[in-house]
């Protein structure tokens, strides 16, 4: 039976992640590490300088107080003694699409997964109320199962499901995520100032997007890679640097 490893970066107590844990568990074998505590917009942060409190649930469930990636850094070296068939991430409560993936702990899970050679998928829901994720479930289900049998390497999925009704499926890219990024001050107590960033968020809805494919009602599967080379700027510069 193929070995999941699950993680995300709401909180081992996340209604996604375990709604989806209990669903995996009737057909494989899962090890689930999840952070304590919430982690969103962690991104691929590690925990240095201190020890990492590791607890064990019960079996085969273990939760820490660190980042996602650093609840399969620890499953990967120490934790689980086999080996691992794929890394999901999720399922999170809110969408990770275009440029989120460079905030998101669901999403740097996945990438550390992949560093280790392991097939890795994060898992998000754009939803409203985040207290149905049946479907979201299902799709996750089945997808990882697809995946396993294909015996594909090398794969990194960023999955973004809709709510609601769901059309299919469509193979994205990422789409292009506006910030509108402001701080508020708050200096009630004496010589005490907190800030917090806040705003508002907005997009482009271009044409093979996984903005455009959620919004349409159809799940986005956005394969990614760990290579961030701008080879086309390689090339600029062994022109414009090596005259």
């Amino acid at each position: 039976m193929a070995l999941i490893l699950l993680t995300n970066d709401d909180g081992y107590d996340a209604l996604g992640f375990q709604a989806l844990h209990r669903e995996l568990k009737k057909e494989f074998d899962v090890f689930a590490v999840a952070p304590r505590f919430q982690q969103s917009g962690a991104s691929h942060s590690l925990t240095l300088r201190r020890p990492i409190r590791v607890e064990k649930i019960r079996d085969k469930f273990y939760t820490i107080d660190g980042t996602p990636t650093d609840c399969v850094l620890l499953a990967y070296h120490d934790l689980i003694k086999e080996d691992i068939a794929v890394v999901i991430a999720g399922i999170n409560h809110g969408p990770n699409m275009g440029s989120d993936v460079f905030y998101s702990g669901t999403v740097a899970a996945a990438l550390q997964g992949a560093t280790l050679g392991i097939n890795s998928i994060a898992v998000s829901l754009s939803s409203r109320d985040y207290n149905d994720f049946s479907g979201a479930v299902s799709y996750s289900r089945d997808l990882i199962a697809r995946i396993i049998a294909s015996k594909t390497k090398g794969v990194i999925l960023n999955v973004n499901i809709p709510d609601g009704v769901i059309k299919g499926e469509r193979i994205t890219k990422m789409g292009k995520r506006i910030y509108h990024d402001k701080v508020i001050k708050n200096s009630a107590q004496k010589n005490v100032m907190y800030s917090v960033i806040d705003g508002t968020l907005s997009c482009k809805i271009a044409a093979d997007t996984d903005f455009k494919a959620v919004k349409e009602h159809y799940i986005s599967i956005t394969p990614l890679k760990l290579d961030l080379t701008d080879y086309d700027g390689m090339k600029i510069l062994q022109e414009h640097l090596h005259q």
